[in-house]
């Protein structure tokens, strides 16, 4: 309070004598206080707030360019992992069609595999059925002969009323029909 009524005295008594400033039209006290004033705030700012200030800035720009170093870092890690991810799928690729090689591989010996069996199999069969109808075939021979064979005896008998052995007409006729299957054989 003391300051104001130095500075207002001061101001009064300036404005008696229109001198220097005051020819201006300046109140060479009044300008005097607020030039201390105006230096005070000056350095108050100075001091305090501008280093606050100075501060958050350089937060705020360290901020920014960790930010922007972040998202180089992710830029060049997003390009990594697309490049590991078409490769992964270049990989799983691959190894489709080496599977699908392999199975389409494994699939043709499978179907030989079977297709052989099969052969063999048919083959056996037919030889089986070959050697069924031969079996078959001497079989009726055999039958046919004996047939033949009792026929001829009973003819024979039937022609020759006089009563032979059984056993010597039986010998007699498997000759005859021996004698015949080996002229027809010939």
């Amino acid at each position: 309070m003391n300051i104001t009524l130095t500075l207002a005295s001061v101001a009064a008594a300036s404005a008696e004598s229109p001198s220097g400033l005051g020819a201006l039209g300046i109140n060479t006290w009044a300008f005097i206080s607020q030039l201390v004033t105006f230096l005070i705030v000056l350095w108050v700012i100075w001091k305090w707030v501008l280093p606050a200030l100075q501060r958050t800035l350089e937060k705020r720009q360290a901020l920014i360019r960790e930010g922007i170093e972040n998202a180089e870092q992710a830029k060049r890690d997003l390009a990594e992992a697309a490049q590991n991810a078409e490769q992964i799928i270049l990989d799983a690729k691959r190894q489709a069609q080496d599977t699908i090689e392999r199975a389409t591989k494994n699939a043709q010996q499978i179907a030989q595999q079977i297709e052989t069996e099969a052969r063999e199999r048919a083959e056996k069969i037919s030889q089986q059925q070959i050697a069924r109808i031969h079996q078959e075939a001497n079989r009726a021979r055999m039958d046919l002969s004996r047939d033949v064979i009792n026929l001829s005896i009973e003819a024979a008998s039937k022609v020759i009323s006089r009563s032979v052995d059984s056993n010597d007409n039986r010998r007699l006729v498997e000759e005859f029909v021996t004698a015949s299957d080996q002229a027809r054989n010939n």
